[in-house]
């Protein structure tokens, strides 16, 4: 089975701006545009990490737009989440060619989906290649999704300089939650020995990213995870319940 990369990570804030600085303030991590999507009112702000991987950190931007139940919910539920706080939304990983992400469709019973990506302010577009292409089977489980990128010119993180206050050397650690042979058999077991993983109590979900500095210090980035919430989102959606 391939080996895949960390891609990036969805951090959700009730306010892209003031939390980004709040970030930089704490941390020293700058973060650059990333730009807003078309079909989900959110948009955010990208800091660079070592090894090509990046944190989105994203909010709800259009509090008032006109969307489908399913994306109106979604909306509601984000905006009730981050009001109590900053939380992981989603982790990532990256198949390094297109074959291995139809490999993991096909391994998880999904597809391989291509989307509108990012609309950034300099009026470039992004394309989003992802699998499984379902949520319920990643996120709301708290587990990673898969993308592909056909160049990594663009990728995000080459896109956003890694000009950090203080210079980053590599990501030490992901703290996550829930039963590692769940995950182990999710990313395989090549993946699973690779990533630098840390189990804690609890629920599924990313708790942590570590970060290693060059002078040899750690920036620890730590939120509660919102797959719970998210679980429980898709389970009232799919039962009929409506709008969170």
């Amino acid at each position: 089975m391939a080996v895949y990369d960390l891609d990036h990570f969805t951090l959700g804030v009730r306010h892209l701006y003031a939390s980004a600085e709040r970030l930089r303030a704490e941390t020293g991590l700058r973060s650059h545009e990333g730009g807003w999507l078309d079909a989900m009112p959110t948009a955010h702000r990208t800091i660079a990490l070592p090894g090509g991987a990046f944190v989105n950190v994203e909010s709800v931007i259009d509090h008032h737009a006109e969307l489908p139940p399913g994306v109106a919910a979604f909306r509601t539920w984000f905006e009730e989440t981050t009001r109590r706080g900053d939380h992981w939304m989603t982790w990532n990983l990256r198949a390094r060619s297109r074959a291995d992400l139809e490999a993991v469709a096909r391994r998880l019973g999904g597809s391989v989906v291509t989307a509108p990506g990012a609309r950034r302010p300099d009026g470039s577009t992004a394309t989003t290649v992802m699998a499984p292409g379902d949520a319920a089977l990643t996120w709301a489980r708290g587990l990673p999704n898969w993308y592909y990128h056909e160049t990594l010119a663009r990728h995000p993180a080459r896109l956003s300089p890694m000009d950090h206050e203080r210079p980053l050397r590599a990501i030490s650690w992901l703290e996550v939650g829930g039963d590692p042979a769940e995950l182990e058999e999710h990313v395989g077991a090549e993946t699973f020995a690779a990533l630098p993983l840390r189990f804690v109590g609890g629920p599924a979900g990313l708790r942590g990213v570590g970060l290693a500095t060059r002078d040899g210090a750690e920036i620890a980035l730590r939120a509660p995870s919102g797959a719970p919430g998210l679980a429980e989102l898709a389970a009232r959606h799919a039962g009929g319940g409506g709008s969170a």
